[in-house]
């Protein structure tokens, strides 16, 4: 996948005390608890209240996958895969877990990219 188009995407985060404006291609993954996101970039955390499901859809085309119930992660930051224990390591070195329902999906989509 040509990660080109992340560089002139961007969605707008409105948190608790602030709305800040973010480039597709610094996020790394994004967690979630219910409706409180926390979306994480190199050096730092937002959290908002967005539905999880809302950025996936949104970003799905930029190349973010599902990777748990929680979880989605930029494959632009995908260091490497462990398949013995399904998890992804990013390049910031932050292992996460991906779930045994997502493991098919995520082994198609991530070869295909």
């Amino acid at each position: 996948m040509n990660y080109d188009m992340q560089d002139t995407k961007s969605i707008v985060i409105t948190g608790k005390n602030i709305t800040k404006q973010i480039i597709v291609s610094d996020i790394s993954h994004i967690i979630c608890d219910a409706y409180l996101c926390d979306i994480f970039t190199q050096n730092e955390k937002f959290t908002c209240l967005k539905l999880l499901k809302s950025f996936e859809t949104e970003l799905a085309d930029y190349g973010f996958i599902r990777i748990n119930h929680n979880i989605i992660v930029n494959a632009k930051h995908i260091k490497h895969v462990n398949n013995k224990n399904r998890t992804v390591i990013l390049k910031t070195n932050i292992e996460l877990h991906i779930s045994v329902r997502r493991w098919k999906f995520f082994k198609t989509i991530f070869i295909n990219l």
